[in-house]
């Protein structure tokens, strides 16, 4: 699925013009860009984000040298099921 797809989806889902559900995800996906950036974590009922850095790697004879990467690690948040 990609962007496009998705802001369809959820626009179909709630009656919620797509234009909007752009605006709103698209600022969503920026803030989530922020907090990997400055290595916070997110958590909420759904999913949770553990921010993390991958250091540079030199060269090697085989591979080429790598830059720092900014990452994020992305949990489902289990169901809670009811007893």
């Amino acid at each position: 699925m990609n962007f496009k797809e998705l802001v369809d989806t959820i626009s179909q889902e709630t009656t919620i013009p797509a234009g909007q559900v752009k605006k709103v995800s698209t600022s969503m996906l920026e803030k989530f860009s922020e907090l990997i950036e400055k290595q916070e974590n997110f958590r909420s009922p759904i999913i949770n984000l553990n921010s993390a850095t991958i250091p540079a790697k030199e060269a090697s004879e085989n591979q080429p040298a790598q830059p720092e990467k900014k990452i994020a690690r992305m949990l489902v948040v289990p169901k809670k099921v009811a007893a």
